[in-house]
């Protein structure tokens, strides 16, 4: 009996440890510091970003965690429109215990920044960003305490960072990259903890990227179900609207750990009471188990698909959703026919394929009108365009960090009218007008994250008309949206 009795407590005491691992009113006490009206939204360059850093600072001092490079801030200039703006990124660390894997890096992020406030009247409306990303700045710094108090456990040392300027660009992260703060050659794979409050609200969570690390995708599906947290979205793609995007431009496995927008997203109601606090323990302990797994494998690396993608090798297609408005004539040889332009619209799906670093096409499938004015009468046509356009990246934002590319293109299209008018009366495609039409299209273009801005000219051909020389032309903005 007394055996039995020994067990049952000493399974309890063990369960009470286990539970310590992270305290649940800690990361509260975070999320609401870092939420409160007195932060004024954490916006990039603001009193109340300055204030976040100083406070995640002292944390990260309270904590035990190691200055990098022999201080815990890092600030940086960015300039916009002639304006200089100054962020800073925190950065503390633990030294792994093996003496050649210790030089080797894990790196775990979560930016601390917001959208700032706005005046409504004489009133103050102040966006707290208690999820977006409060949630993962406060795991991030139990994370860093818990590393502390385990060191014994890990063998490759693990960086944590707190990011600014995340919401205007990817800024803080960006610039770590590039200046090679944290040599990336060394970092193996890298953690963004961006939105981490809503487990039991969105059930589960998304590992987007965890395919970019070889084995990574049953690894860490592996450790989510030993926490039965559900794996929702996945895969080998970097997410572009988070701090992951810089490293993995870099060619650094980087894996977006993300409880999607089901919270109040860039409004002002994302307040500290409406997370799910037992969910962010939850992945503060899953992210505990991937930590030191990773950093004991004998072996981390990168996917080759993914590396190939990154080295401009890959081929892998994005897809997206277009429209477009702008005007359409048509070029007369016989002189006395007159023409001018009209008002014109097209729809439709796109695709962009990477050939290289610098050369890509873009085929589309459109829906479109084009036509002229003339003194008869407007002429009309709906058609079916399949542009192939050749790419040509002339340079990239921030250096190549973030998806932000400019570009010119050229290349031919093939258009199918299917119906048209002249004037009041039906286009008569058997006798006197074309069908089919042949042409080249050039202009130039603008990737942001997702967006897609295009500005070009098309010309035509074949001729619109079977017994004059008609040919079109057309210029044409139009916005893509990426899937």
């Amino acid at each position: 009996m007394i055996r039995y009795t020994i067990t049952f407590l000493s399974m309890i005491i063990m369960s009470h440890l286990c539970a310590q691992d992270f305290d649940i009113n800690l990361i509260k006490k975070h999320v609401y510091t870092l939420a409160d009206d007195s932060m004024y939204g954490r916006g990039f360059g603001t009193h109340g970003g300055r204030v976040a850093a100083d406070y995640i600072e002292q944390q990260f001092i309270t904590a035990g965690l190691s200055p990098w490079n022999g201080k815990y801030k890092h600030p940086f200039i960015n300039s916009r429109m002639m304006v200089k703006i100054e962020g800073c990124n925190i950065v503390g660390w633990v030294e792994g215990n093996d003496p050649v894997l210790k030089n080797e890096y894990i790196v775990i992020g979560a930016h601390y920044d917001h959208v700032a406030y706005y005046f409504r009247g004489d009133s103050m409306v102040v966006f707290n960003g208690a999820d977006d990303n409060a949630s993962g700045t406060a795991t991030v710094i139990e994370l860093g305490r818990w590393l502390v108090n385990n060191k014994n456990s890990i063998k490759r040392s693990v960086i944590l960072v707190a990011f600014d300027g995340e919401e205007s660009g990817l800024i803080g992260s960006s610039h770590l990259v590039k200046s090679n703060l944290i040599p990336t050659d060394r970092i193996k794979v890298m953690f963004s903890l961006d939105m981490v409050g809503m487990l039991s609200k969105y059930g589960g969570i998304d590992l987007v990227g965890n395919s970019t690390l070889d084995n990574g995708e049953v690894l860490l599906n592996n450790l989510a179900a030993k926490h039965n947290i559900n794996v929702k979205k996945e895969g080998k793609v970097i997410e572009g609207q988070t701090d992951t995007a810089p490293f993995g431009k870099k060619g650094v496995p980087a894996i977006h750990v993300f409880t999607s927008t089901v919270s109040p997203y860039h409004k002002p109601g994302d307040d500290p009471n409406l997370l799910d606090y037992d969910g962010i323990v939850t992945i503060a302990e899953f992210m505990k188990d991937a930590i030191v797994e990773l950093s004991n494998s004998e072996s981390l690396l990168p996917d080759k698909q993914f590396i190939a993608d990154v080295q401009g090798k890959g081929f892998r297609p994005k897809f997206g959703f277009k429209l477009g408005v702008g005007s359409s004539k048509h070029d007369y040889v016989d002189e006395y026919f007159y023409g001018k332009d009209i008002p014109v619209f097209n729809a439709g799906l796109y695709t962009t394929i990477r050939l290289s670093k610098r050369f890509g096409l873009q085929p589309e499938v459109l829906y479109q009108t084009s036509g002229s004015e003339h003194q008869w009468g407007t002429l009309r046509t709906h058609e079916v365009v399949v542009p192939v356009n050749i790419r040509f990246k002339l340079f990239s934002a921030a250096d190549d960090m973030v998806d932000n590319q400019f570009f010119v293109y050229m290349g031919p299209y093939y258009s199918y009218k299917f119906s048209g008018k002249v004037g009041a009366n039906s286009m008569d495609f058997d006798n006197d007008f074309n069908r089919e039409d042949f042409g080249i299209q050039f202009g130039f273009g603008f990737d942001v994250m997702r967006v897609q801005m295009l500005i070009g000219s098309s010309y035509s051909f074949e001729s619109v008309s079977k017994t004059s020389d008609i040919v079109q032309q057309s210029a044409v903005f139009s916005l893509g949206f990426r899937f």
